[in-house]
């Protein structure tokens, strides 16, 4: 068994992404060589497998048996998504890591030292009629840095790679909608298109003796929405900017705009979010029914999940004995 480390062009954090050899993975695997790419640093690609679990339910013990052929498979699938990754971007450094154990947390632990991480929108278990799959969802509401989501068209075929259309944001004047336009406006750059900011303002129910005039409401949503837009403005000169304020539930709104669009970004959760929620009700409604994959941004980064001294991956559910050491292809 041998270890490696992701190295990163110009020390740059690397670009983690999530395959299990489904049709959303096959799209996240492009996209996130693709910025990768973009972001000149190196892309990480990681593949979580678990053995089959034998015994009383309580005393599960983990088989580790090779005939069963998962440890061949799972490596087949890491050593495609090389080299589907060196196709679409030559001039990266790829790392790959084999881990046992649960996706969701394999891919927060190792998060801890990525920039961004990728994910199909469901994997090869997900069921049919499940728009976003646990994994995506776990993961766009705990990890440490912006994640991507990536559904594949309706058709089943992977999304493109370098999709052509412009970036939309979700604007609501809150500390995470600034970090949602920070990121926002970045992609614009690299990716030399425009940016659609919307900000959707709805109707608030209230007594009719407190009942506030709909121009002074407006007045108020449009200059919360130039007061968000304006330093992001300033020091992203010549992007082309187009506002949009419309009367409609700020999901809604977002779906709406998401046709055609190349990436959607939101915040984690917005101005009416409730403090302890990881992800509002609007960033969750766009992850399951945006037209374009969707970018779920916090402000800062946190540490929920602690990496262990030797880069393995540590789960709370692993057996007694631990799960299996982490296996490294590269």
């Amino acid at each position: 068994m041998t270890k490696a480390k992701a190295l990163n062009n110009r020390g740059r954090r690397a670009v983690l992404v999530g395959v299990d050899g489904s049709v959303s993975a096959q799209g996240a695997l492009a996209w996130a060589a693709a910025e990768a790419a973009s972001r000149h640093c190196a892309l990480r690609i990681i593949h979580a497998f678990s053995w089959p679990m034998l015994g009383n339910p309580l005393d599960l013990t983990y088989v580790g048996d090779t005939d069963l052929g998962l440890e061949s498979a799972a490596e087949w699938v890491l050593t495609e998504a090389q080299m589907h990754a060196r196709e679409v971007a030559p001039n990266i450094r790829v790392s790959a890591g084999l881990f046992v154990g649960p996706a969701a947390p394999t891919l927060l632990n190792e998060a801890q030292n990525a920039d961004l991480v990728v994910v199909g929108s469901r994997g090869v278990g997900g069921f049919r009629g499940l728009l976003v799959g646990s994994v995506s969802a776990t993961v766009s509401a705990h990890a440490p840095c912006p994640v991507v989501v990536v559904r594949p068209h309706g058709h089943g075929t992977a999304f493109p790679a370098s999709p052509i259309g412009r970036i939309v944001v979700g604007v609501d004047g809150s500390e995470i909608s600034a970090a949602a336009i920070r990121f926002a406006f970045q992609q614009a750059v690299s990716r030399h298109t425009g940016i659609t900011a919307v900000h959707a303002a709805t109707p608030t129910r209230r007594h009719p003796s407190l009942q506030i005039p709909a121009d002074i409401v407006d007045q108020i949503d449009r200059q919360l929405f130039a007061e968000a837009m304006e330093s992001r403005r300033a020091r992203f000169s010549g992007i082309d900017v187009q506002a949009e304020l419309v009367h409609s539930h700020p999901a809604q709104a977002l779906i709406d705009f998401s046709a055609g669009a190349e990436l959607l970004v939101v915040g984690s959760h917005g101005r009416g979010g409730f403090a302890g929620m990881l992800l509002g009700s609007v960033s969750q409604a766009v992850l399951q029914h945006a037209a374009c994959p969707v970018a779920v941004v916090r402000p800062h980064r946190t540490s929920s999940v602690k990496p262990s001294s030797a880069g393995r991956l540590r789960c709370a559910t692993a057996s007694p004995g631990g799960l299996p050491d982490l296996k490294e292809l590269s």
